[in-house]
């Protein structure tokens, strides 16, 4: 028995030694795609031209606002002489009429009060009659008009040319009418009045640690914003039509009643966005962030002095990838090469191999990774078959997936160069 267990030790023994100690390294870099429609070498800059139903600013309002102005300083000598006219045949005959009834309820008064006893006048002596004499008006000049102030919140204003500056930016390109020319044209806002109904919303008591429904108003509303994408160079185009997903209704569920014109501003940003998006997605140089995991093996005694050295070569280049992309492709296919060698002498069924299934199975996403960032697409194939063909854990099958639609992807961009 005590044999037995001396066995199975040392065999534990045995194999922690043999067994591979996987190293990773990290580097983040950014790489600059190739457009999905590549347009000719000459063509350099671009300009956009947006068409609106909306007022480009609030010029019109202002000038409402200064004609009144204007037409009030006009009739300005006018209003004050009916101002004076009012108050000279209205208020003021008014006045003299109040205080000549005054003056008549004074004597009637008065004349009761006088035919009363001394008794009757001194038991009375607090209510004797008192002339009142109505408050007489005075005269003053009607305000001098003022330019009024403009309220422009119950209307959209876009300028055509802020809309195009702010929301498109192919890169990769600059300003300029010699180049690709694109038209944007919002045809008119379509929207169904808000529909409301009680739905049922989930929510959770953290003391009770139990889920609970409540009642809640829910509003739906309907709207789309068709919008004509034209794209062309020298008045030839290169596509033209409605742009995707903008003649179809779209639905937004809120839980407060939501204004036309804040669901009608968020779709023209909304689809201007996404006209940028779709612009530089097919003519633009997009960059987009990268992160490389580099493996390699922990180096006993210089057992993996080629390991490492590759290891070296790809940090080198994913490094200087953003900066310096020629040299860095220069270090990564150095790195490729030693990774290939290496491969030459995979044992996978051999755990006490120098370069065992764990190690291959490292050594192949290293160059799968780096094949994708050089373009060498057919030995992302060869490779990325090779590696779908072994005992893969999960997270290598999401490698093997993510991997594969990142090279068709960037095969389908850098075919079409």
């Amino acid at each position: 028995m005590k044999k037995n267990i001396l066995l199975i030790a040392l065999s534990f023994a045995l194999s922690t030694i043999n067994a591979q100690n996987i190293q990773t390294v990290g580097v983040s870099f950014t790489q600059t795609l190739f457009p999905k429609k590549t347009l000719p070498s000459n063509i350099k800059n671009y300009a956009v031209t947006v068409t609106t139903p909306y007022l480009k600013d609030d010029s019109t309002f202002r000038k409402i606002a200064e004609d009144k102005y204007q037409a009030d300083l006009k009739n300005y000598p006018n209003v004050i002489a009916d101002a004076k006219k009012k108050f000279t045949e209205v208020d003021m005959v008014n006045y003299n009429v109040k205080l000549e009834e005054a003056k008549e309820r004074y004597k009637l008064e008065s004349d009761q009060f006088n035919k009363m006893t001394t008794l009757e006048r001194l038991a009375l002596i607090d209510k004797k009659p008192v002339l009142q004499y109505p408050p007489k008006p005075v005269y003053y000049d009607p305000p001098v008009p003022r330019l009024e102030s403009i309220n422009v919140g119950d209307v959209i204003i876009y300028n055509p040319e802020t809309l195009a500056k702010t929301y498109v930016k192919l890169n990769g390109f600059g300003d300029g009418t010699d180049g690709l020319q694109i038209k944007i044209d919002f045809k008119g806002f379509e929207y169904v009045e808000p529909v409301a109904s009680l739905v049922n919303v989930e929510n959770y008591n953290p003391q009770t640690k139990e889920k609970f429904y409540t009642k809640q108003t829910q509003f739906v509303t309907k709207f789309r914003h068709p919008t004509m994408l034209q794209v062309s160079i020298d008045g030839k185009s290169l596509s033209s039509g409605i742009f995707q997903g903008t003649s179809e209704f779209q639905t937004k569920a809120t839980s407060s009643k939501p204004t036309r014109l804040y669901i009608e501003r968020q779709e023209i940003e909304s689809i201007m966005s996404r006209i940028n998006q779709y612009l530089n997605d097919q003519y633009g140089y997009v960059t987009v962030s990268r992160y490389a995991v580099v493996y390699s093996v922990k180096n006993r005694k210089g057992e993996y002095d080629d390991v490492e050295k590759a290891r070296d070569f790809a940090i080198s280049g994913y490094k200087n990838y953003t900066e310096h992309q020629e040299d860095a492709v220069k270090d990564l296919a150095n790195a490729i090469a030693i990774w290939e060698k290496i491969m030459t002498e995979v044992n996978y069924d051999d755990s006490k191999a120098r370069i065992d299934e764990k190690v291959g199975i490292a050594m192949l996403k290293n160059i799968i990774f780096a094949s994708i960032i050089t373009n060498e697409f057919d030995k992302v194939n060869k490779y990325l078959t090779d590696f779908k063909s072994l005992r893969l854990s999960y997270d290598d099958k999401q490698f093997a997936d993510t991997e594969e639609k990142m090279a068709a992807e960037l095969k389908t961009r850098f075919d079409g160069k």
